[in-house]
């Protein structure tokens, strides 16, 4: 667990710091289109915010809870996780094929070839929507059952920190497979991000506490975390064939 919390993050600062050519490049293609993008949905999230509320709350059917402040917090925060969640995933797809080749590049430069697939436009976008579709209803999922958990006045308190950790680990595992993408099949990459769970949730953590800042997070986030992704399985993880049979 802390070694490979520890790894994420030295190699995290580790790739700010270092200096790369074509690095200013990269990091400007990537964070304009993400720029693009998220403005672009964030518009339209203020646009649809208060019908999503009104049609969140609508579905409680208690009376009581219509009153009560919990319930409007605990709504306020089920509609952010889903403006967020809708968002990150959207870029995570619509960003994969420039995410994927600045994996790849990070890959020559380290070990001076290319030992996967290599780089395909088409096969990273239908690889990057299979992945992350699949991990937008597993968080969707856990999301709506802690938010369940979250009207217990006992178990309020855990359920926001739980909730980031899941939205950290799923960040993280589509991060991650820019790289494994190149090596292992859809499977396989779920068997191995869940061996290494607490590194997808330190690089996942990293990308959504600099994605809230604005702006700068939004342009500097999808590179770094990509490389450091990338970094992590190429310097710090000798490649097995993953353990089958894990699903999270």
């Amino acid at each position: 667990m802390f070694r490979q919390i520890s790894n994420i993050i030295t190699l995290f600062f580790g790739t700010i710091t270092g200096k790369k050519s074509d690095a200013l490049r990269y990091i400007f293609y990537s964070g304009f289109a993400a720029l693009v993008i998220c403005g672009l949905l964030i518009y339209l999230g203020f646009k649809f915010a208060t019908v999503t509320g009104d049609y969140l709350g609508s579905l409680v059917p208690w009376e009581w809870a219509h009153e009560s402040i919990v319930f409007s917090i605990i709504i306020g925060i089920a509609v952010f996780l889903l403006f967020f969640m809708l968002i990150k995933y959207i870029l995570l797809i619509a960003l994969s094929p420039m995410l994927s080749y600045i994996s790849e590049r990070t890959e020559l430069v380290l070990q001076g070839s290319n030992k996967g697939a290599g780089f395909s436009f088409t096969k990273s976008a239908v690889r990057s929507v299979r992945i992350n579709m699949r991990n937008m209803l597993k968080e969707l999922s856990l999301t709506i059952f802690l938010l369940i958990l979250g009207f217990f006045p006992l178990l309020t308190v855990f359920v926001v920190p739980v909730m980031f950790l899941v939205q950290a680990y799923f960040t993280g595992f589509g991060i991650m497979d820019f790289y494994l993408e190149r090596h292992f099949t859809f499977k396989e990459s779920v068997a191995k991000v869940y061996q290494h769970k607490w590194a997808a949730i330190a690089l996942g953590a990293i990308f959504l506490v600099m994605f809230a800042i604005p702006i700068l997070g939004i342009v500097l986030a999808p590179y770094f975390t990509t490389v450091a992704g990338t970094r992590y399985f190429i310097e710090k993880i000798e490649l097995k064939t993953p353990t089958q049979g894990v699903n999270l």
